[in-house]
């Protein structure tokens, strides 16, 4: 890969700020194998040394245990940073790269990015969007999985990259499920380059940055590329296009999904989620509008969904179902044509 980190000083300081974050995770490494975050933390120690990296608590730091407590661990590591004169972990930009002597300078962008969308595992279904760094494809050794193209490209591009950083999604567990298993990438513009830091179960030690007007275009073209979509999923897409999102938004709802109703593929589903809806104490509801689809574009559909959602809520022709049992009045902005759905 390109742009490891070339001091030890700097791959210490990664894996110490990966181990106070969160020294009970287990990280899978390129070969598939998992490893825990302390006993990375006492490998890289030793992998420092071997580097001609070296300080008496260094040397401690190296021959610990994994099995014992963090309370006993945290002293000797901040000794041996101390030591070395590595910063306070999680201190600096996580960009900046460090030098021999505590030095910073910012990593450069010398890695390439390419993304990919393919029919996922037929036990999941719909699609995946793969991600290809330095032409090593990270979503697999990440959480297993990447993410549906309705979660980060439609309707809104969560890669985009901006001044102001933002954490997306990036992988989800082989089971389809985002939260069972799970990556995110923080994503930040800095002048003319962008950078990639990696979370949760991480694909590699140490975030990447490639070109900004390289990285743009490769966003761009993905989100144009609809080619690896079926009707149902250009369906989806063009009414989620059409949607005013804020004006859902000042009712305090939001779009939970689009998709070809699972029984009757005469009718095309939407779901809106309102309410906080965290069991077992607040109110949550799901509303579904369907409306007919077969022989219609995706135009056609999509333009009567957001001419329906275009009317004041009370006139919708839709049913609602209440998240919390027992629950069986409407939502509040409900008018007579709102019908209750038992699921």
């Amino acid at each position: 890969m390109n742009s490891a980190p070339t001091f030890p000083e700097q791959r210490l300081y990664d894996v110490a700020s990966r181990w106070i974050s969160n020294s009970a995770a287990v990280l899978r490494v390129s070969d598939g194998t998992t490893v825990t975050a302390t006993a990375e933390l006492i490998e890289v120690a030793t992998h420092c040394l071997v580097a001609g990296l070296d300080s008496p608590t260094l040397r401690v730091l190296a021959g610990l245990d994994p099995e014992l407590r963090n309370d006993e661990i945290r002293p000797i590591l901040d000794s041996a940073l101390s030591e070395l004169a590595i910063p306070t972990p999680n201190s600096i930009e996580p960009w900046r790269q460090l030098a021999s002597g505590g030095q910073t300078y910012s990593r450069q962008p010398t890695d390439t990015i390419r993304f990919e969308i393919q029919p996922a595992d037929g036990s999941v279904g719909g699609h995946e969007v793969l991600v290809h760094v330095n032409d090593t494809e990270m979503t697999s050794m990440g959480a297993g999985m990447g993410m549906d193209p309705f979660e980060i490209l439609i309707p809104t591009n969560r890669l985009v990259a901006m001044a102001e950083p933002t954490r997306t999604p990036i992988a989800r567990c082989d089971c389809g499920v985002y939260g069972c298993g799970s990556t995110d990438v923080t994503i930040v513009r800095v002048g003319d380059v962008v950078h990639w830091e990696w979370h949760i179960e991480v694909p590699m030690g140490h975030g990447v940055t490639f070109p900004a007007d390289l990285y743009d275009a490769e966003v761009a073209r993905i989100a144009a590329d609809h080619s690896w979509e079926r009707p149902e999923d250009t369906t989806a897409r063009t009414i989620l296009e059409a949607i005013n999102h804020a004006a859902l938004a000042e009712h305090g709802l939001k779009v939970s999904w689009a998709a070809r109703h699972h029984e009757n593929h005469d009718l095309f589903g939407i779901a809106l989620w309102y309410g906080s809806g965290e069991y077992p104490n607040d109110v949550g509801y799901q509303i579904f509008l369907r409306v007919p689809w077969q022989n219609r574009s995706a135009q056609q559909v999509a333009e009567d969904v957001a001419g329906i959602f275009a009317l004041p809520p009370e006139k919708w022709p839709v049913t609602f179902h209440s998240t919390k049992p027992g629950i069986t009045t409407p939502p509040p902005m409900a008018g007579g044509r709102w019908k209750r759905e038992v699921l």
